[in-house]
C-alpha cells in the first residue's frame, strides 16, 4: 500500500536535528538517529518511570549491529532485547532486517559479522540463532555474558487499547539509551498487516526491534518502523515465535553429518514470501522495516545514499570466483574424507576453527586453529603467530588486536591471546566460557616418516568451510630459517595457515604454514 507525498520522520527529525537541545544526533546515519529523551537527561517520559521500570529498561534494552565482513562496512544497526541468559548462551530478541536483504525479502544474509553492544558498553560478537521470515523476527545468542538481566515478556496484565505506551531504543555507537511516549491505536483501515498493532510513538531506525512496554514497564510488544505511527508485533505473536524456536533441535543431537547453520522457516513462512520477492496486487506491506520501499518513500534512496552503506550486500566472490579479500578465504579441498575413518572426519569437523584478528573494524589475519585442550568453561585454541605480528614488524606483537573465532557451528565469539612464540611462529588463543565437544589427538610418541601420507585441514573465516588435502611427508630441508621446519606436498592456501597436519588415523603432525610454491612446511 503505497503512501504518496508523506515525507519519512527520519527526513523531519534529520531538518529538526540542529534545532534539538541534545545536539547529538547524527542525522546522516539512519542508524544513529536519536528520538524521545535520553535516560541520563532526566527529560521526557524517564520523569514519569519509576526508579525500577528504568533501571529494568537500562539493564535489558541493547544495540545490535550487523557488518559486511569482507569490506567492513556496517550494513544494519537497531535495537534489541535480553530474553535468555543459560549457562551456555545470552540471546537477544531483534529485527531480522540485521540479517535481511534490501533488494530481496526471502534473502538472509548468513555471514555477517553481528556485534552486540551490551548495557554495559561492551561489545560481544553474535551469531544468528533463529529467524523467522514472515513476521520479521530474530534470535541472536552470544557467548554467555555474566551478571545480565533478563527481560520479563510473560506477564498477565491485558494492555488496552488507548493505554499509554514507551518505546525505548539504544543508539549501537554511542551506546545512548532513549524513550519516547504515546498510546495504543486501531490499526487504521487495515493499513498494515494482521498480526501488527500500532502506537502512535515516534521513533526513528534505531529503535527498530526495541520493546514497546507500559508505564509499569510490561512487556507490550517489539517495534519496527513507519511514517507518523510505530507498528509493533504483539507479546502474544512473540511468545508463541520464541515458544517455537525453542523446540527446535539444536544441531548438536542431530545425527545427521552436516551442521545446520539456521533452522528452515516455517512453511507459512515460504508461503508467504513470493518467489523474487514479487508482490501480489493485494499483498499488504511486509512487516520488514526496509524490504518494502512502497511504506517508506524515500527512505531507501536515503539509506542507499548513507555513505556507510554503498554496498549494501556482502561481497562473496569476485571475478575469479575464488579469491576473497587479502586471499584469506582461498579454498583447497579434495573428496579425501572418504577414505578416512568416520570417527576422524567427525573428530577433526568438530575440533577444527578458524580465527582472525582486527584492529577496529580492520581485519588484520584470518587463518586456521584447532582445540587442544578445554578445562570446564574454557578453551584452548593453536594456531599461527601471524594471526598477532604487526604488519611493520614481525618481530612484535600487534597492540590492541581484537580476536574473533568461528566456532565449528559458525558461532563466533571472541578469543583471548594467551602464549606465543614469533621465533616458532605458533600462539595459543584462550576462549572463556566455551567448552568444546573434540580436541586435537595429540601422541608424543607418533614417529613421523618420509613419504608418511598425511592430510592438511583448514577452514574459511566468512565461509565457514571445512576443507582437507592429502599429500605425503618429503625428506627435504626448508629453506626457511628454522631447521624444526618439515615439508608435506599437501596443496593448501593461505586459509590453511595455522591449521593441522594429521595422518589418516587423525593423529595430529604438526601444524601448517604455507609455501609460496607447491611444497608446505608444518611444524
Amino acid at each position: 500500500m503505497k503512501r504518496e507525498g508523506v515525507r519519512t520522520r527520519s527526513q523531519t527529525k534529520k531538518q529538526k536535528a540542529s534545532t534539538s537541545s541534545q545536539g547529538n544526533s547524527l542525522p546522516d546515519n539512519p542508524f544513529e538517529e536519536e528520538f524521545g529523551s535520553l535516560s541520563d537527561s532526566g527529560q521526557g517520559v524517564w520523569t514519569e518511570l519509576s526508579k525500577e521500570v528504568a533501571s529494568n529498561l537500562a539493564g535489558t534494552v541493547v544495540s545490535i549491529a550487523s557488518f559486511d565482513d569482507g569490506n567492513n562496512k556496517l550494513f544494519f544497526a537497531c535495537t534489541g532485547i535480553i530474553t535468555v541468559n543459560t549457562p551456555k548462551t545470552t540471546s537477544f530478541l531483534t529485527s531480522l532486517s540485521l540479517v535481511r536483504s534490501i533488494d530481496d525479502n526471502s534473502k538472509i544474509f548468513h555471514d555477517m559479522r553481528i556485534e552486540v553492544r551490551l548495557p554495559d558498553n561492551k561489545i560481544e560478537s553474535g551469531w544468528l540463532q533463529f529467524y523467522d521470515l514472515k513476521h520479521n523476527v530474530a534470535v541472536i545468542n552470544i557467548i554467555r555474558y555474566h551478571s545480565l538481566q533478563v527481560a520479563c515478556l510473560d506477564h498477565q496484565r491485558q494492555i488496552e487499547s488507548q493505554s499509554k505506551v514507551v518505546a525505548v531504543g539504544r543508539c549501537f555507537n554511542s551506546g545512548k539509551l532513549m524513550a519516547t511516549a504515546g498510546m495504543l491505536t486501531d490499526n487504521p483501515r487495515g493499513a498494515y498487516r494482521e498480526e501488527l498493532a500500532i502506537s502512535t510513538c515516534e521513533i526513528t531506525m534505531t529503535g527498530v526491534g526495541g520493546p514497546l512496554v507500559d508505564f509499569n514497564g510490561n512487556f507490550v510488544g517489539m517495534n519496527f518502523y513507519d511514517e507518523k505511527e510505530t507498528p509493533f508485533l504483539p507479546r502474544n505473536t512473540i511468545l508463541e515465535l520464541l515458544s517455537q524456536f525453542s523446540k527446535i533441535i539444536p544441531w548438536w543431537a542431530t545425527s545427521k553429518n552436516t551442521i545446520r547453520k539456521f533452522p528452515r522457516p516455517h512453511k507459512s513462512d515460504s508461503q508467504d514470501s513470493s518467489k523474487g520477492g514479487e508482490k501480489t496486487k493485494d499483498q499488504k506491506p511486509s512487516i520488514c522495516t526496509l524490504c518494502d520501499p512502497e511504506c517508506h518513500p524515500g527512505l531507501v534512496d536515503r539509506l542507499s545514499k548513507w555513505a556507510f552503506l554503498c554496498t549494501r550486500w556482502p561481497r562473496y566472490l569476485d571475478s575469479a570466483g575464488m579469491r576473497l579479500l587479502n586471499n584469506f578465504e582461498e579454498e583447497f579441498s579434495e573428496d579425501i574424507w572418504s577414505e578416512l575413518e568416520r570417527s576422524v572426519n567427525s573428530n577433526m569437523s568438530q575440533s577444527v576453527v578458524t580465527l582472525a584478528s582486527f584492529i577496529g573494524r580492520k581485519r588484520c589475519f584470518a587463518c586456521t586453529g584447532v582445540f587442544i585442550d578445554c578445562n570446564g568453561s574454557t578453551t584452548r585454541v593453536l594456531t599461527s603467530a601471524s594471526l598477532v605480528r604487526t604488519s611493520d614488524d614481525e618481530n612484535t606483537v600487534a597492540d590492541n588486536l581484537k580476536i574473533v573465532v568461528c566456532l565449528p557451528d559458525n558461532r563466533r565469539t571472541t578469543g583471548t591471546l594467551q602464549h606465543y612464540s614469533l621465533h616458532y611462529n605458533i600462539a595459543v588463543v584462550h576462549i572463556m566460557g566455551f567448552c568444546c565437544s573434540r580436541t586435537a589427538q595429540i601422541d608424543d610418541q607418533m614417529q613421523i616418516k618420509p613419504q608418511m601420507k598425511v592430510v592438511a585441514v583448514g577452514r574459511g573465516y566468512k565461509s565457514g568451510k571445512f576443507m582437507a588435502t592429502s599429500g605425503i611427508v618429503i625428506d627435504k630441508p626448508s629453506k626457511l630459517d628454522c631447521k624444526e621446519l618439515k615439508i608435506s606436498t599437501c596443496k593448501i592456501t593461505k586459509a590453511g595457515i595455522g591449521g593441522p597436519l594429521i595422518d589418516f588415523d587423525g593423529n595430529l603432525i604438526g601444524m601448517n604454514f604455507y609455501g609460496l610454491k607447491k611444497l608446505h612446511t608444518y611444524q
